[in-house]
């Protein structure tokens, strides 16, 4: 509101002052006018003034001998003879200077080649325009406090119109928690910021609930996996305490049960620690040049010695190399081909593709492949890819979260599906 009377003000003001500069210009141009006119009479008629000039109504004037100060002509017998202004227009103030007021002039006085002085002026007090010109800054004092409450009115109404919404996304807001994610805020539908606000926000609480239900879940999946093996441990434990202890077998049938299942929580803590460091940045790969014919011969000389019926192949003439760390790229791929393995695939290819703006890498096998109802989890952590999560297929679900997050911190995307052109499943990183 301020600023808006503010501004009316300044405009006002400006508004005035270029009044009057135009109207002080235009007052000027009439004085050199009408001095020419002057001049021009006297150097056709000399001193033979037989009738007062013909001049502008409002134009007073005096016209008298340099060298003697003898008044020629003049239209106003009372004016005085003023400082001379080389050409220029100057102002002139005597206070009582009639009977009935002041003299207020603007005048120019000008010499002739023959020897007269010219002062034309005009009578400041009386110029209508210069009178309205005065009044225009009380009109402007008087119309502010009128224009200060319409603005204020104004902002008022628009304020509340604006703020409306405003207070309805703050009410909402503040009753949204963590139990109740799924509510949206107000959207007006007038498509404007406030709109586009509120969408964003919608957008953030419902990212936000995914984000929040998936670790509820990740919370429960992990003190699901964790019970089983200490609950394995306290059951060997309490057994050894009643009395396997005193039998050698069952004792050390209980010893190996209680380090199998410290082992896999051991297993399960790791990589849960690993994940966090990646996606906290706490570990920060170490980039060198890849030989992919390098890592896919050190993968088959691995695999093969741990499972010799598995075959693995790849293109012996493949020279690519890429920027990576070598030790991360080769912890994907062996979780990938150990997937693989664990679920009946005989037969894994690996293949290396440059695509100009990035390096391509496949993992195909001849498994059973993916589900469509699994396909959309395989990512994620402690999924096994069967819906009652039991723990036949050996790990605790977490080779492929793992995979994905270290791929992304390489700066890199994977993904998985079904082969195109025979039954078995196929993992691609990009890289």
């Amino acid at each position: 509101m301020t600023i808006v009377a503010v501004v009316v003000l300044l405009i006002a003001s400006f508004f005035v002052l270029a009044f009057r500069i135009f109207i002080r210009n235009k007052q000027n141009q009439m004085i050199f006018e009408n001095t020419e006119l002057i001049c021009e009479e006297i150097e056709n008629n000399g001193e033979s003034f037989l009738e007062p000039l013909s001049l502008d109504y409002f134009i007073s004037y005096i016209i008298y001998k340099k060298d003697n100060l003898k008044t020629v002509e003049t239209n106003d017998p009372l004016l005085p003879k003023l400082d001379f202004t080389q050409g220029k227009t100057k102002k002139y103030f005597q206070k009582d200077f009639y009977s009935d007021g002041d003299l207020n002039l603007l005048y120019c006085t000008y010499e002739t080649p023959g020897g007269y002085i010219i002062q034309t002026s005009i009578d400041i007090d009386n110029d209508a325009s210069i009178e309205m010109v005065n009044q225009l800054p009380l009109i402007a004092a008087i119309s502010f406090l009128p224009i200060l409450l319409i603005s204020f009115l104004l902002s008022l109404i628009i304020s509340k119109r604006t703020l409306e919404p405003v207070k309805e996304i703050t009410k909402t807001a503040q009753g949204i928690s963590s139990t109740n994610l799924e509510t949206l805020l107000p959207v007006s539908k007038n498509n404007d910021e406030l709109d586009e606000l509120a969408g964003t926000f919608n957008q953030l609480f419902e990212n936000l609930k995914k984000d929040f239900d998936r670790e509820v879940n990740f919370t429960s999946d992990v003190s699901h996996e964790l019970k089983t093996p200490v609950a394995g441990i306290l059951g060997q434990a309490n057994l050894l305490k009643r009395w396997g202890k005193e039998d050698p077998k069952q004792l050390e049938e209980s010893l190996d049960l209680i380090l199998k299942e410290a082992h896999s929580m051991e297993s399960i803590i790791n990589n849960l620690l690993q994940i966090s460091k990646l996606e906290n940045g706490i570990v920060k790969p170490l980039l060198t040049s890849v030989n992919l014919w390098s890592m896919f011969a050190r993968l088959k000389n691995e695999f093969t010695a741990l499972f010799p019926a598995v075959k693995i192949i790849f293109n012996e003439n493949i020279d690519l190399n890429i920027e990576t760390d070598m030790e991360l790229l080769h912890q994907v791929l062996t979780a990938i081909i150990s997937n693989s393995v664990k679920y009946g695939a005989s037969e894994v290819e690996l293949t290396g593709t440059d695509l100009a703006e990035t390096i391509e890498i496949k993992v195909t096998d001849n498994g059973p492949g993916f589900s469509e109802e699994i396909l959309s989890h395989i990512f994620e952590r402690f999924y096994r890819g069967d819906k009652a999560h039991n723990r036949e297929a050996g790990g605790a679900g977490l080779g492929l979260s793992i995979s994905k997050t270290i791929v992304k911190v390489l700066g890199g995307n994977l993904q998985a599906r079904n082969c195109r052109t025979h039954q078995g499943a196929e993992v691609i990183i990009e890289l």
